[in-house]
């Protein structure tokens, strides 16, 4: 029969009274070493029953039958740190912590039918500290007299084990993620609640016995996972599992070797998060970068389409002046440079005929760059196309140009400007007239001379860029070109380019550069004052659009030939 003590005993057994310090204890079993004298004389027993007593492993107290202690062992002297004589003044009620004389009944009435009582008590030591302990009581019957003997073992560090399991049990239990636990076949033995609920299970003795094959989506998965663990080694993945519905849920496992207590290798621990969620907004993601992805390339084919379309804007071959005149008679020799700093941009300049000996040179650049640039571009062409009828006037082309740009921009709620300089020269008199609308002004390179200067522009014939103000007029400016003489266009992607000291390239570095380059030829001065511009700023590419356009006079008069 087995006695236990009441829980608030239970407890003591677990909390030594408060205030009092309990005995300490061991990490590891401390083995007792009982001194070998002789056994004091006592009446009860021969020598042979005090040699066994004195040398048993548990501590020893024989009581009569009303719990009168008259012997106990040395054990039992070390547990409880009293001497034999103060021992055998006491009752074995006083020792055993809230017990009462009903226990001792009980004892004795039990023993009439059983051989022995086992109880789980707390015991006091004689300093006040108690100890959990485990009690075997049996009746001894010596020299014709009825004794009771109650054999003590001292259980805390057993209540220590026990507790750190019930502890280690519990969190096990409650814990988020899925533990289970296989032999070295990989059939389970043991799941907690959250992999029950990862697998669908209401019971644990669903899964009890079952292989973790079973719950593979992937075939071959766990033997792989087996081979690795029987290595000795641990495993960690993504797993694809199988639901008691077939259902699939995907899980970060880790698998990690489950050893004995003599380190032998007995199976293996699984430990499973649900990453279901975290799988699904992962496909979502690669979703939506797939849609991303197939509609950046349409948005960079259209782009390209957009540059291919802007490129053919510009012109590619050069009309001669005069009409009709052959490449080697002709009197204007052109070059163009154009570098987008995106796949599309915002600069643009066209060669117009305008007669038989004159030709218009429009430049133009829009506010900002990009496709939104590059779509007023496209609305400019359209318009110069339309003003014909008026090519050979400068400052009624831009009047009209402006007019024609506030009709369709103004409407759009935001302000949409492009500076624009409108040229027209006649290779029949080396006339130029010429208006400007918030432009950087033409340089002229006088290469008779050696001379660099910009193009003249009086009073009045400087405007705002137009979307600015749709009422704007623009008026001529005129000037005689003189035989050699090169004009040359350009965006401010080029003079506004920067340098270590913030100075922009055209304080003094672009003049400086066209003096250098002035007797080259249209195509290799532009290609000079790139290189200059890039030199200048120490980099490559350029913060804005570059677009530049030579123009020489090489023939004055018309070709009587």
């Amino acid at each position: 029969m087995r006695i236990d003590i009441p829980p608030d005993l239970l407890e003591q057994m677990s909390n030594p009274r408060q205030g009092v310090d309990p005995v300490k204890r061991h990490a590891h079993t401390t083995v007792i070493r009982i001194p070998g004298k002789k056994a004091e004389s006592t009446s009860i027993g021969g020598q042979d029953f005090q040699e066994l007593l004195q040398n048993i492993y548990d501590g020893a107290l024989i009581t009569d039958l009303n719990g009168g202690i008259v012997n106990a062992n040395l054990r039992a002297i070390q547990f409880l740190i009293y001497t034999r004589e103060e021992l055998c003044k006491l009752n074995v009620i006083n020792l055993i912590s809230g017990a009462s004389e009903g226990l001792l009944a009980t004892i004795l009435e039990t023993l009439q039918n059983d051989r022995f009582v086992l109880i789980q008590a707390c015991l006091m030591r004689k300093d006040g500290s108690y100890f959990p302990s485990e009690i075997s009581v049996n009746r001894l019957h010596l020299i014709g007299k009825d004794y009771l003997s109650f054999f003590i073992r001292d259980i805390t560090l057993r209540k220590e084990a026990e507790e750190r399991l019930r502890t280690g049990y519990n969190a096990i239990q409650n814990a988020g993620s899925g533990i289970a636990i296989a032999d070295i076949s990989a059939t389970l033995s043991y799941c907690n609640p959250a992999i029950l609920r990862l697998l669908g299970f209401d019971a644990p003795e669903e899964t009890q016995g079952e292989n973790i094959r079973r719950f593979m989506a992937e075939e071959g998965r766990a033997d792989d996972i087996v081979t690795t663990v029987l290595r000795g080694e641990p495993w960690s993945g993504e797993l694809e599992m199988k639901r008691k519905d077939d259902s699939t849920v995907f899980v970060q496992a880790s698998v990690v070797p489950n050893l004995n207590a003599d380190g032998d290798l007995v199976g293996m621990v699984f430990s499973l998060l649900d990453i279901s969620v975290l799988k699904q907004a992962q496909k979502q993601l690669e979703e939506y970068a797939g849609q991303l992805k197939e509609k950046n390339t349409q948005m960079v084919n259209d782009l390209n389409m957009a540059r291919d379309i802007q490129q053919a804007f510009l012109p590619r071959n050069y009309p001669v002046f005069p009409r009709n005149a052959s490449p080697e008679r002709n009197a204007l020799k052109f070059s163009h440079l154009y570098y987008p700093s995106g796949t599309v941009g915002g600069d643009f300049f066209d060669i117009l005929r305008v007669s038989d000996t004159q030709a218009g040179i429009f430049i133009s650049d829009v506010m900002g760059h990009g496709s939104r640039a590059a779509l007023v571009v496209a609305t400019i062409r359209g318009l110069i196309e339309q003003l014909s009828s008026v090519a050979h006037d400068p400052g009624a082309f831009l009047t009209q140009l402006n007019h024609a740009y506030g009709s369709v921009f103004g409407q759009t709620g935001d302000l949409m400007f492009a500076t624009a300089l409108y040229l027209v020269v006649d290779v029949s008199t080396g006339r130029i007239a010429y208006t400007d609308a918030g432009h950087p002004f033409p340089f002229r390179l006088r290469r008779d001379i050696g001379q660099v200067e910009e193009l003249f522009f009086g009073e009045g014939t400087k405007g705002p860029a137009i979307g600015l103000f749709e009422d704007s007029v623009y008026k001529n400016a005129e000037a005689q070109l003189s035989l050699n003489d090169l004009l040359v266009f350009y965006t401010d992607g080029l003079s506004e380019a920067k340098g270590d000291e913030k100075e922009y390239y055209e304080s003094g570095f672009m003049t400086e550069q066209m003096r250098t380059h002035i007797l080259l030829p249209p195509a290799q001065l532009l290609n000079e004052l790139v290189a200059g511009a890039r030199s200048h700023s120490g980099r490559t590419e350029f913060d804005d659009d570059v677009c530049m356009l030579g123009m020489e006079l090489l023939r004055v008069g018309l070709d009587k030939s």
